[in-house]
């Protein structure tokens, strides 16, 4: 068997049928590393701690929670019921982050803030702000490379002032992302004391009785949104991308069964003095047929292993690209253990099959058809 494979193995079209092989496999594990980094963020997304029976005060013409303006007096009017859990007013705006290598567009969340890290279950690699000081999340310092004790700018407008990070926060919500500052430092910034932007607050009992009599104290500008929980919608759409690549990836397989069927279509005529050779040495077809059989799937295999090699440092050299040009983005390809094997082994069940016919229709040529 070895002496037969060697032969055909020395065709010239041997390497240029790998490579296609494994071009077509790159591409499939390239998407399926990214996708897998998306999906992580997704799974990690739909982990977030939601909100709970929360509820936000903002008002009634208001688009987003950074244009929303609502009167501190009606802070005063919910402290009269005891029928919250907490209040929490909330200041929230775009401003610039200025650190020493570069500058950046956040959201800063002006707050009491004990109190907010204290109903977001946070962890603090620090301590909570104070005074001219503010909280960053872990996602923004790390992707601004910030450190405790860090002076950095916030500049709001035609105003800007610099504070001192006085701890990295965690809390599994969006805040991760965001500079959070005392009241204070924000009413500095946009220098108005009389709004806020909204006033998150918890029931602790008869909610939609409660919410009724509040509405009943609110002035007419001034609407009551609950917070909505995004798990269920991050776990539809992950369901739905993982959906999407196996469909996609069909096609890509019927291609390979396509190149398959042409690799060894093009092996058996290339061939046909060996196999001339075998048959008059007395070479049954099922051994004709096996040895075919053997050189494409060794063939896939190597291509196969080479494709997936590609596909995946070429998407994280493309990844690293984009992180070195663009500082905020972070994007970190991989392929699992498992869909390494489920790719190499559709890979080859699929060139098993396109195989066949070619393999089956050179073995039943005779020894006269076969050309020398």
């Amino acid at each position: 068997m070895f002496l037969p494979l060697k032969a055909l193995f020395r065709k010239g079209g041997t390497a240029p049928s790998i490579l296609a092989i494994a071009l077509l496999v790159a591409i499939l594990a390239s998407i399926t590393s990214v996708v897998n980094h998306v999906n992580s963020q997704t799974q990690t997304l739909s982990k977030l701690r939601g909100t709970g029976e929360t509820f936000l005060l903002m008002s009634n013409n208001s688009t987003s929670l950074t244009n929303s303006k609502v009167s501190t007096e009606l802070i005063q009017i919910l402290n009269e019921n005891d029928a919250f859990k907490y209040i929490l007013p909330q200041k929230i705006f775009t401003a610039t982050m200025i650190t020493i290598s570069n500058n950046y567009t956040v959201q800063v969340t002006g707050v009491n803030t004990t109190t907010f890290f204290q109903v977001r279950h946070a962890y603090v690699n620090g301590s909570f702000a104070d005074g001219m000081q503010a909280n960053v999340g872990e996602i923004l310092a790390r992707i601004a490379s910030i450190h405790n004790t860090d002076k950095i700018g916030i500049a709001y407008e035609d105003k800007t002032i610099t504070v001192e990070v006085a701890g990295i926060i965690q809390t599994r919500t969006q805040s991760d992302s965001e500079l959070i500052v005392p009241m204070n430092v924000a009413n500095l910034l946009t220098e108005d004391n009389s709004k806020v932007s909204i006033i998150e607050f918890a029931i602790k009992a008869n909610g939609n009785e409660e919410i009724r009599h509040i509405n009943e104290l609110l002035p007419a500008d001034v609407k009551i949104v609950v917070t909505q929980q995004t798990q269920t919608f991050v776990q539809d759409l992950n369901n739905q991308t993982l959906y999407f690549l196996s469909l996609w990836s069909i096609p890509v397989y019927a291609v390979v069964t396509a190149t398959a069927y042409m690799i060894t279509a093009r092996l058996t005529i290339e061939s046909s003095y060996e196999l001339t050779m075998l048959k008059a040495l007395g070479a049954k077809r099922t051994q004709i047929f096996k040895l075919i059989l053997v050189v494409t799937f060794i063939i896939t295999s190597l291509g196969t292993i080479v494709g997936i090699a590609i596909g995946v440092a070429g998407a994280q050299i493309i990844s690293t690209t984009l992180q070195w040009a663009w500082k905020g983005i972070q994007i970190t390809p991989f392929l699992e253990i498992q869909q390494t094997t489920q790719i190499i082994l559709f890979a080859l069940t699929a060139s098993v099959l396109g195989c066949i016919y070619p393999a089956i229709k050179a073995t039943r040529k005779t020894y006269a058809e076969l050309q020398l």
